[in-house]
Order: C-alpha cells, then structure tokens, then sequence
C-alpha cells in the first residue's frame, strides 16, 4: 500500500520530462529568446572514430543543453533570483558597479591590462604593434590620398573611463595606480605622426560634468541616444576641419524624455536575461535634424568601425552624405544607397568600387577594439587599390596569400591539413572560401 504515495510524484515527474522533451522538439509554448551570444558547434556524424574520441557525445551534449524544453524560462527564473535576492548577474560579460552601474567585462579587461596580456602578452610588445600599425596608416593616408580621399581616425569613448566614480572598488583601485592604457598611446602617436584624428575618448570624460544629460545610460554600454546629437554635429565639425568640406548643424526638436530605453542603452539589461524589467530612470532620445543645409557638400563617405557607429547610422547623419557605406569590422559590407535602407552588399562585386568612390574614409573605434586596430582595413585596401575590381576566384587567392603572410594563421592551416589528410594547399583553399562566406552571411 505504501507503494501508491509514490504513484502521483513519479507521474508528474514524469509528465514534466515528457513535456519538456515534446517543447524542446516542438517549441509548442512560445518562448522569448535568450539574448547574447551563443557560439554553435558544428553538426558531428556518428560513426566509430566520432564516437572513440569523443567528438559525438560532446555535440549532442551541447545540442541536449541548448534544445532542453522551457530553457528559456528557466534560466530566466535562475537569473531573477539571482539579482533579487543576492545583487548577482548571471552573465559573466556583465559587471555591477555602484549605484546599479552596469559595465562590460572587456571594457573592465581594458583597465586591468588583462586585455594587453590577452593580445600581446607585455606592453613592449603592444607598443611595437600600435607603432607599426601607425606607419601602415599613414601608408594608407598616401594611397587614399593618391585616389583624391581624406581620412579621419575617431576614438570613441568608453564608459569605463567616463563613468570611473561608479566602478567598482577594484577597478578604481587599478586607475589609481599608473597604468598603460593602448588608446591613450595610440592618441599620442597619432599626433607624432600627424593623422588626422577626433579625440572623443578624453571629450566625454571632460564634458560629463556640463551636460544635463547622461553620457552613457546605466544599462548600455554605448554612447546614450542622448548623446547623439552632440556627437553627430562633432563628427560634422571635425569633417569640416580634416577635408575642407561644408557640412550641416544639428538642431533638437524635442529631448523627448522617456522610460522607453533603444535597445542600446537598454542592452546591458536585456543580456541579464531577467524575467522583469528592472526600474530605468527617465533619458533623452532626443529628435533632431540636419539645419544649415543650403549650398553645403555631399561627399560620399565610407565608414569603418565597430559597433559605436551604429546609432550614429540610425541617425539623420547619413543624409549629409551622397554616398553612405559602413564597412562593420571590416567585415559586414553595409551600403545606403538604394531606397534609403541600409542593405548587405557582396564583397566580391562592390568592395572596391565603395573604396573608389569614397572621398572620405572614417574610422571610428573604442578601446577594446583597439587591441584589433583597424581589423586588416589597410591591406585590403591596398589590395583593391592594387587589384582593383576582383572576380570571385581573384579574391580567394588573395585571401589565400593573406593568410600564408599570417604566420600564426598559416601554422593553424597545416596543422589542419594533416588532421583533415589534405594538402596543404587544398586546406589553404577551404579556410579562404569559408572566412569570405562568412563574411557574407
């Protein structure tokens, strides 16, 4: 008898692994995504070498995890908890700082030097890199120059150095003390050498005390929509000074005061994955427009840069401009020129003539991206500038001898060969076709 109390939990246990195997196949309950990153591994085949070394129960480890019914919820629930009782972000990119402050960790990584470490192992060896990187910019400067195109270098802010009295003690603590910052090195050789540069990384820092707006917002980690249109009529100015161009003003309409955050400055909280909205303090997300437009230029301008240039692209900044195209990590080929929608161009067909028909190229990049500099804008530009249009099967080779000039890349290669019984050559081959794909996608 005493075996029947056992009957209904063994049943709802039951019920509850069945209903959650029939979701993660089905996904018959909606679910919210989880929003981040998620690096997806590779689909493996079973058959007796994947399955003698591993490679096979580690994929479906990693599929189980990822397509267990009601993920989402119970995450967001672990998560929930975590913040309300004990203050805790289950997101390890993700740091609180004082007053609620929320900060990215490779932001944080930045001041602590273990980014420098990550990239080159000793500051003598990040400063030969940034030195070499500035003869190959003003290499770059004579090549653009020779096409009739000006440059500029914008350093874009980080929060971390901005925001510094809300960090945490730790991280004070490590500006306190003399530290080698790669921005701040960079901004001193860019002035050696005479590189046309905007300085928005000690602006923001100068000018947190005069706004009446926040810089940085508590949940976000880029610029605040606040800020836009100071840094829109900025980037105008300093265009102007570098070119000789005329460009417009910015005039604000309505400051428009809200609780309703863009997802970037709300995008700190949205990677907490929390079930409830946590309290957000009104901002701006000011309306305004280009004023001041009569007789000015319309030069075509090509943007390289990192996510900062996002809502900065969003804005009516384009629309000083002819020609538009942001060329996002020098990878995802974005141009403006067809029914004012931002499009996915191909690399093959476009590249250069977005190259060529640019009369300004601007970077725009914030610390820690700064470890990566202009992520190999430079050589293919001097490739296009060289080759000039490219067929699909003249840009693979150029990849191909890309990374055979990468020595680190290239010793990866052959490695990869003999695993995959290739030749090297024909492993050579792969890895172009995939990274240029990729770069599509």
């Amino acid at each position: 008898m005493k075996q029947r109390h056992f009957i209904i939990p063994f049943l709802c246990l039951m019920l509850l692994m069945t209903a959650s195997l029939v979701q993660g196949f089905t996904h018959w309950i909606p679910a919210k995504s989880l929003s981040g990153f998620y690096d997806a591994k590779s689909r493996v085949k079973l058959n007796r070498d994947t399955w003698m070394d591993g490679s096979f129960q580690e994929y479906l480890t990693d599929y189980a995890r990822v397509h267990t019914g009601f993920r989402e919820f119970l995450i967001r629930s672990y998560n929930q908890l975590c913040y309300w009782c004990f203050d805790k972000i289950s997101n390890d990119n993700v740091v609180c700082g004082k007053n609620k402050e929320l900060y990215m960790t490779m932001y944080l990584d930045d001041i602590s030097g273990k980014r420098v470490k990550e990239f080159f192992e000793t500051e003598e060896r990040a400063k030969a890199v940034a030195r070499d990187n500035v003869k190959e910019t003003l290499r770059l400067i004579d090549t653009l120059h020779q096409h009739h195109t000006d440059f500029l270098f914008v350093f874009a802010p980080s929060k971390v150095y901005t925001d510094q009295e809300n960090l945490p003690n730790a991280y004070q603590n490590c500006l306190k003390q003399p530290h080698f910052i790669l921005s701040e090195y960079y901004i001193e050789l860019f002035k050696e050498a005479g590189i046309p540069y905007l300085d928005l990384f000690h602006c923001f820092r100068d000018i947190k005390d005069t706004v009446s707006y926040p810089l940085y917002t508590r949940y976000g980690s880029h610029w605040s929509e606040a800020s836009i249109p100071f840094v829109v009529d900025t980037l105008f100015r300093a265009l102007e000074v570098v070119t000789g161009y005329s460009l417009p003003s910015i005039e604000v309409i309505d400051e428009n005061i809200t609780t309703d955050y863009s997802n970037q400055d709300g995008e700190l909280e949205a990677l907490m994955n929390l079930y409830f909205p946590v309290e957000k303090p009104p901002v701006g997300r000011p309306v305004f427009r280009l004023t001041d437009t009569v007789g000015k230029d319309h030069p075509n301008l090509l943007v390289v840069g990192d996510s900062y240039f996002i809502q900065v692209k969003r804005s009516c900044f384009n629309d000083a401009f002819h020609y538009c195209d942001y060329w996002r990590y020098n990878e995802n080929l974005l141009t403006l020129r067809e029914n004012l929608n931002w499009k996915k161009v191909d690399y093959y067909a476009e590249a250069y003539q977005m190259l060529e028909d640019a009369d300004i190229v601007m970077a725009i990049v914030t610390s820690p991206y700064i470890y990566e500099y202009l992520w190999g804008f430079e050589q293919r530009a001097f490739n296009l500038f060289a080759h000039g249009p490219l067929n699909e099967e003249e840009t693979i080779l150029l990849k191909m001898e890309e990374i055979k000039s990468n020595p680190e890349w290239y010793e990866a290669i052959v490695k990869q060969a003999a695993e995959r019984n290739l030749s090297v050559e024909d492993n050579l081959r792969d890895n172009a076709i995939y990274v240029l794909n990729s770069h599509k996608q």
